[in-house]
């Protein structure tokens, strides 16, 4: 080996004589200079650098010799986790459309039910409830009846998120186990089908990209502490000819702090075994259908009769879930959700502390419209019933008759599981029941949702017109609202911006008309205007005595008329909101946003000062000193 290396030696030097003698200089210079620089540390530097190299050999070598990966772990299985939640969630979340919660939860994040529900049955992932039925106003009822499959891997670390689709109805788990290099990922997915009320579906997949066989525990509880119900079995067949076991549970529930009860019966598709072994580079995919029935509350010595109907009913609902493809059953339910949010509600974001912003909005929506069934989307519903529900729909008469919802703090509370769901959705319910809504709130998720939209701008049909009702201090905020029904065919858009003046203004436009409609601002002193699809404004006036700033019609004398029958003292244009107030909304504090300019002004100032103190310090402690006297810089 000597030899080999003088041999090499030789050959680089003549091919590089002049840059190895270089290069051997200038390294025998850097590392005399650093023994020289070492030496002349005091005792107590040359403690400190041991200190710290002792540190860095603790830091690197230990988690190795002891094998604590676990950071290293945390690390690759968030970066698993959050790719599959950015790939699937990213631009829905921006819009505030999926509510996304980790476990634990992470900074930021609020902690929402991962609910679903289609206004007959209601279920969660992560609840320790059960299932829940209608009774009264919403699905309050809960059943001793476990229909989510819960999916573990066993000695595995892993990382796991939720997340809810509010604009197409389905909730989300997600889980993530590191094998390798690569992860694991089991997902599931929830839903209560709008258009097959009865029925409840979870889908889960798990893929197992690595090089290894992975076993998951699947656990499936159905019926647990439900007093004397009974549970058979049947085989069903799915549309590709596959055979299917299910089992139908029947009992009766007792309803709280009451004599009556409710009958039901539940059927679900059960898994053949608790585990299931995933071999490397495959998928493995559970279609899972739960079908309830129920009925109206009664006497208890009444139902026990109506037990074999509802037997037959879950079998027969069951057949025909059975029977149709996996993801039609998806596309079915999810065009049912499109439908009910073509109209909608939207709001600008405010940094005041406890402000009510778009996402507290849009989740509250969803959890009434889960609450409430949709008949004109029920197969079971008639013709005539149809045509009834569409004249509620496209002719409201004198809803909404109150101030603006968004005030009403009662209505916006945080909710954290379904009986608080239910509670929050009873109490819309009893809002827009009382105040002049309940034909609308009887049509189903549609006349829901035009009434809480109505309500959230004190917006009211009366005699032949709608007006819009909301004081202009309250105008403080943009607001849009989109596709509000009024006539056959007919939609309304209202945008409420603030301007640069801060002063509010409205726009009207209609998305599509059967018929000339017009409007008019407050007091209607001004000559109607014809709306179309261009936005028209409108500024914002403020009466004495104090009535709807906007009205709108498809009468033109009606509107013509109009300013007759208002009577008012003054009108004039409403003052522009406080600085302080918009300031509130916009940053969070009542100063406002100063300019850029203001803020680089602040900082040059206060380098400048600390420059100056600087400056003091040294001339006063340090230039009368010999050792700094020696110095071959002065300030």
């Amino acid at each position: 080996m000597r030899n080999g290396s003088a041999v090499l030696n030789r050959i680089f030097s003549r091919r590089f004589p002049v840059s190895i003698s270089i290069r051997q200089m200038w390294l025998q210079n850097r590392i005399q200079s650093s023994l020289n620089a070492l030496s002349s540390l005091s005792r107590s530097r040359k403690i400190i650098l041991l200190v710290l190299v002792l540190l860095l050999l603790v830091y690197y070598l230990v988690p190795t010799l002891f094998n604590l990966t676990s950071p290293k772990i945390h690390l690759a299985l968030e970066d698993c986790l959050e790719e599959k939640i950015h790939k699937s969630f990213f631009k829905s979340s921006e819009s505030l459309d999926v509510v996304i919660n980790h476990r634990p939860l992470l900074p930021g994040e609020t902690a929402y039910p991962i609910y679903v529900g289609n206004g007959k049955v209601a279920a969660a992932f992560d609840s320790q409830n059960g299932l829940f039925i209608r009774l009264n106003r919403a699905l309050s009822l809960p059943v001793k009846f476990y229909p989510v499959v819960q999916t573990q891997v066993d000695g595995e670390p892993s990382r796991e998120a939720f997340a809810v689709d509010m604009k197409a109805g389905v909730a989300y788990r997600m889980q993530t186990v590191k094998r390798g290099w690569n992860c694991v990922s089991i997902g599931s997915k929830l839903y209560a089908h709008r258009s097959h009320p009865s029925v409840l579906v979870q889908d889960i997949r798990i893929q197992n990209p690595t090089q290894s066989a992975v076993t998951v525990e699947l656990d499936q509880i159905g019926p647990s502490g439900w007093t004397d119900s009974k549970t058979q079995q049947f085989l069903g067949k799915t549309s590709t000819g596959e055979n299917v076991s299910y089992k139908v549970t029947t009992g009766i529930v007792q309803i709280p702090e009451s004599t009556s009860v409710v009958a039901a019966a539940i059927g679900m598709v059960y898994l053949d075994s608790g585990t299931v072994t995933v071999q490397p580079d495959r998928t493995k995919l559970y279609h899972i259908l739960t079908v309830v029935h129920y009925t109206k509350p009664a006497d208890k010595h009444e139902v026990p009769h109506l037990v074999p109907d509802l037997l037959s009913q879950v079998k027969i609902d069951m057949e025909k879930g059975l029977n149709i493809d996996g993801k039609l059953l998806l596309q079915e339910h999810t065009r049912v959700w499109a439908s009910l949010w073509q109209s909608g509600f939207g709001i600008s974001y405010s940094k005041a502390g406890g402000a009510l912003n778009g996402d507290k909005i849009n989740s509250t929506i969803y959890f009434v419209l889960s609450n409430v069934p949709a008949p004109l989307h029920d197969p079971s519903t008639t013709k005539a019933q149809r045509i009834n529900i569409q004249k509620v729909l496209y002719y409201p008469d004198r809803c909404y008759g109150e101030h603006s919802t968004l005030q009403a703090d009662k209505l916006w509370i945080d909710v954290e599981d379904e009986d608080q769901i239910a509670r929050v959705v009873t109490t819309w319910m009893i809002t827009l029941e009382k105040q002049g809504c309940a034909v609308m709130v009887q049509s189903g998720a549609e006349g829901v949702l035009q009434a809480m939209m109505l309500s959230f701008g004190a917006l009211r049909f009366h005699n032949s017109h709608l007006e819009m009702a909301i004081h202009p201090k309250d105008l403080h905020r943009d607001f849009f609202f989109r596709r509000i029904n009024y006539g056959n065919n007919t939609h309304v858009n209202i945008s409420v911006t603030v301007g640069e003046d801060n002063k509010a203004n409205l726009y009207v436009a209609l998305d599509r008309n059967d018929k000339p409609y017009y409007a008019c601002d407050a007091g209607c002193l001004d000559a109607p205007v014809p709306l179309g699809k261009e936005w028209q404004r409108f500024p914002v006036k403020l009466t004495d005595p104090l009535t709807s700033i906007l009205y709108i019609t498809a009468d033109k004398i009606h509107v013509e008329e109009l300013k007759h029958a208002i009577h008012v003292k003054a009108i004039e244009e409403a003052p522009a909101h406080e600085h302080h107030v918009i300031a509130l909304h916009r940053h969070g504090h009542h100063f406002g946003g100063l300019p850029t300019l203001f803020w680089v002004s602040i900082a040059f100032l206060i380098i400048i000062f600390h420059l100056f103190l600087f400056k003091l310090i040294y001339n006063e402690y340090c230039q009368g000193q010999d050792r700094y006297a020696r110095s071959k810089y002065n300030l």
